[in-house]
């Protein structure tokens, strides 16, 4: 029996990354997990056999450990992603010049394909600094890796996202959900299929190199993404558009805190709609019929309180 790839994962302890390792477990292949702090990410060893996932310690100011955690994959999946910025973490080092460096010293006689998350929506004109740290790593892996796959997902939904779960939480606190960009368009997308998509370029030569758009199969407005939360949980609340300079106000004080629930540059990135642009292949190329959020929000959102 031939010995089974193994595949580097970047970002493994995040949402996608703890579900794309567990699938990848089942298939037989052997993962690498580079993370900061190895010792609180032990609970994904049992999620393979014994030896089968190793999580390796791995901070990003020692890239020349970079080489030695790639050097024998023939696949590399980079799901390093962050949503604000902190003293320790910006989105140019995380989403440009992590990605840049390392499809720089990528073997291209030993690793098959770099398969890059970045994110749906990205565009020229926006002045998100997300947005457009997002779109220098696409620049920068292209140009370095030409065996790469860049894949642009829209909202990840599933257990543990950070959409919907947040949200329940505000709706449980608040009898009025303050939004801002409440018309701004989502396609969002189930985390099994953006995980199953990755496996199925790993499992097949045929899938072709650049970019795909992985919108899921329905369109909503942020309110409309709120009011469907809302059906399922049973609950009734009062959805009020924020002005912008209300919401940037807001936002300065927020985004002061560890964990901020709004930031000025998610204002701006509300400015762009989030969804497939039909420029681009999607989930059919990837041979993956993806999930809407009625199928699967039942599963995990729960009304503990009828009111």
């Amino acid at each position: 029996m031939a010995e089974k790839k193994t595949i580097t994962v970047f970002g493994g302890t995040g949402f996608v990354g703890r579900n794309l390792i567990s699938k990848l477990a089942k298939k037989g292949f052997k993962i690498i997990v580079p993370t900061r702090n190895p010792y609180l990410h032990g609970y994904l060893k049992p999620l393979g056999e014994p030896g089968q996932i190793q999580v390796t310690k791995f901070n990003f100011s020692d890239l020349d450990n970079l080489t030695n955690l790639v050097k024998d994959s023939e696949y590399v999946v980079n799901c390093i992603g962050i949503l604000y910025e902190n003293k320790d973490q910006t989105f140019n080092n995380l989403h440009h010049l992590f990605p840049k460096f390392l499809s720089s010293i990528l073997n291209k006689e030993i690793t098959k394909r770099l398969i890059h998350i970045s994110a749906l929506g990205v565009n020229e004109e926006s002045n998100s600094l997300y947005i457009k740290s997002k779109l220098s790593g696409e620049k920068a892996v292209t140009k370095n890796f030409k065996n790469s796959i860049i894949l642009r997902p829209s909202i990840i939904f599933g257990v543990d996202d950070n959409f919907f779960n947040l949200f329940n939480k505000l709706i449980n606190l608040l009898p009025v959900i303050p939004l801002v960009g409440s018309q701004s368009k989502f396609q969002p997308c189930y985390v099994g299929d953006v995980s199953d998509a990755i496996i199925n370029i790993i499992d097949s030569y045929k899938i072709s190199n650049g970019i795909y758009e992985l919108g899921g199969p329905n369109v909503y407005s942020f309110k409309e993404l709120i009011e469907a939360l809302l059906k399922q949980l049973n609950k009734k609340r009062l959805i009020i558009e924020l002005p912008e300079f209300i919401a940037k106000m807001q936002a300065r004080l927020m985004q002061l805190f560890p964990k901020p629930l709004l930031t000025i540059d998610q204002i701006e990135i509300l400015k762009s709609d989030n969804i497939n642009t039909g420029k681009f292949s999607s989930f059919s190329q990837l041979n993956i019929q993806p999930h809407s959020i009625e199928m699967v929000l039942p599963n995990y959102i729960f009304n503990s309180t009828r009111v």
